[in-house]
C-alpha cells in the first residue's frame, strides 16, 4: 500500500496558486510572467502593469468570444430566425475589440501573445542548446511578447485618444 503524497505550500506556489482576498486564485501564466518582472519593456511607451492590465483584458475578451461562438444545437424547429438577435450591444462591442487587437498584433509577435495569453503554455526550448542560448531565446520572448502587447494596449486605447 503507497503512502497519499501531500501538496506542500511550495507545490501549491510552484503551480500559480495564491490567496487573494481569503480566497484561493490561480494565476494566470500572464500574471506568473509579471511577478518575475518579465513583462518590463525599456525604451516603451507602457510599463508592465500597463501590459498586465491589458494582456488580462485581452484574454477575458478571447474567453468571451469563444464562449458566445460555440455551436448552437436547435431542436424541433427546421428555421433559423436571424431578424432578430438575443445578443445585446455590449456582446457585439466585446468581439470587435477582440478582433481589433488581434489585427493589431504583427504576425511576428502573435505566436508568443497567442501561447502566453490565449494557450497559456510556456515556450518549449530546445534541450541541446547552451544555457547562454536559452537564456537569449528566453529574453527574445519576452520581447516579443511584451511588443505584442504594447499593440494591444495600443489598440484598446485608440478610441480614447480619438476623442
Amino acid at each position: 500500500m503507497s503512502t497519499p503524497k501531500y501538496t506542500t505550500k511550495q507545490d501549491v506556489i510552484a503551480k500559480g496558486m495564491i490567496k487573494k482576498n481569503d480566497v484561493f486564485y490561480k494565476r494566470t501564466l500572464l500574471e506568473i510572467w509579471y511577478d518575475k518582472g518579465w513583462l518590463e519593456l525599456k525604451h516603451s511607451p507602457y510599463g508592465e502593469d500597463d501590459r498586465l492590465r491589458f494582456g488580462l483584458k485581452f484574454m477575458t475578451d478571447y474567453q468571451l468570444v469563444c464562449k458566445l461562438q460555440m455551436p448552437v444545437v436547435y431542436f424541433n424547429n427546421d428555421k433559423v430566425d436571424i431578424s432578430s438577435s438575443n445578443l445585446d450591444d455590449n456582446v457585439y462591442d466585446i468581439i470587435d475589440r477582440y478582433r481589433h487587437a488581434v489585427r493589431s498584433i504583427p504576425k511576428e509577435f502573435w505566436p508568443m501573445v497567442k501561447q502566453i495569453c490565449l494557450q497559456e503554455q510556456e515556450p518549449v526550448l530546445p534541450k541541446d542548446i547552451s544555457d547562454r542560448q536559452k537564456a537569449y531565446i528566453n529574453f527574445l520572448y519576452r520581447v516579443d511578447l511584451c511588443r505584442g502587447l504594447d499593440r494591444i494596449i495600443d489598440a484598446y486605447t485608440k478610441k480614447l485618444k480619438q476623442i
